[in-house]
């Protein structure tokens, strides 16, 4: 279905959504949960196989986690940002969100929680209100929070710069040269092709946040098998990486996934260098915008662009979850998204207990939305 869904991206104005798709279902956590890929089609679909672009009218994909290996039913888009869950078009996704939210509880879930944008609580409630109609066992709630890692390139480096607040500036400048002139430096912009299992092995042993074999493998065998990611680096005098950055890049648009920086260096703040370098020859090569996949500490991140994305979370009136909520914050728990999400005291949770007339077929469900005609939910798991 990848082509298909890149395809749908294009028209959903949601250009590279799907470009990457094997690389996000094959990483380590995604690994551990059950992809669901769930279309929204303007006529009846048997086959989602066959389907082109101009038929489907919104596509999600969510996650459900296996505990022991078993399925949980609690559901989560694994996109903070919402970038990449939700394909529709702007004026629709709300609409898609909530039928395919509504669509997963009637089939068994016991929680869901779904995050798309762009999108607000404004609107997002009363059309969860409509679509939740009837739905007496099912709790629903959802926030807009900010979420934004994305920063503009302008055509030169000074313009980029002249952005960001002027102590980042000084910072940048500051380190660059200190780095040039005393570690003697030099950065590498392409080493896809040129490096080795082993240097990147050994400069995960030396660097301030070491990760597993398993993690340093995926990162190795996508970069050399992936079309479209890439890596950079900083390298010292005696040929010892220093510093090493990757991701992806599509359609004018630079996505940070990882870096690694050797440790003993922090006089020198080795993640501000890198980033200029990084600004710097995205500029050089036509990148009109970096995102920083899970956000950045660095403070650059104050000059990222105002976005925000939208949550919904819905949650069945069951003993598991209500057993969940409370063993929650005295466990592990309590760190995951969805559970910090379903606790938030600020939530407001809304119900319904008014009838509708819902066809609760196991692959198709129908419901007959205000903002589309017929419109039919297809499931491929």
């Amino acid at each position: 279905m990848q082509p298909v869904l890149a395809r749908l991206s294009v028209l959903c104005d949601q250009v590279g959504a799907a470009d990457f798709l094997e690389y996000f279902l094959t990483s380590l956590e995604n690994l551990k949960k059950i992809p669901n890929l769930i279309l929204v089609t303007s006529a009846p679909c048997t086959n989602p196989y066959e389907l082109r672009a101009e038929d489907i009218r919104g596509a999600v994909l969510i996650f459900e986690y296996k505990v022991l290996g078993i399925r949980s039913r609690v559901f989560t888009s694994n996109d903070f940002d919402g970038r990449r869950a939700v394909i529709a078009p702007a004026k629709t996704k709300v609409h898609i969100s909530t039928i395919v939210c509504r669509y997963l509880m009637e089939h068994g879930a016991q929680i869901v929680c779904l995050i798309f944008a762009p999108g607000s609580e404004e609107s997002c409630k009363p059309c969860l209100e409509r679509t939740m109609v009837g739905a007496g066992n099912i709790r629903w709630a959802t926030r807009t929070r900010p979420a934004g890692a994305s920063f503009a390139l302008a055509d030169t480096v000074e313009a980029t710069l002249a952005t960001m607040g002027s102590h980042t500036r000084r910072n940048f400048r500051y380190y660059r040269r200190k780095a040039e002139t005393e570690l003697q430096c030099t950065f590498c912009g392409d080493i896809r092709n040129t490096l080795t299992r082993a240097q990147l092995s050994e400069l995960n042993r030396a660097s301030t946040h070491p990760v597993p074999d398993s993690v340093l493998d995926r990162r190795y065998k996508t970069l050399k098998t992936m079309e479209g990611l890439f890596c950079i680096g900083l390298k010292a005098v005696g040929g010892q990486w220093i510093s090493l950055l990757g991701g992806r890049r599509h359609h004018g648009t630079t996505e940070i996934d990882w870096q690694m920086n050797r440790s003993g260096l922090a006089k020198y703040s080795i993640g501000t260098i890198i980033r200029y370098y990084l600004i710097e020859h995205e500029i050089g090569i036509g990148t009109k915008n970096l995102f920083f996949e899970g956000g950045t500490p660095h403070s650059m991140r104050h000059s990222f662009l105002p976005q925000k994305a939208t949550d919904i979370i819905a949650a069945s009136r069951s003993p598991f979850v209500s057993l969940l909520r409370k063993a929650a914050p005295w466990t592990a728990l309590n760190r995951n998204f969805v559970i910090q999400t379903l606790l938030n005291p600020e939530l407001e949770w809304n119900s319904s207990r008014a009838a509708i007339s819902y066809d609760s077929s196991p692959a198709q469900t129908s419901v007959e939305p205000q903002t589309l005609s017929q419109t039919r939910c297809s499931t491929k798991v």
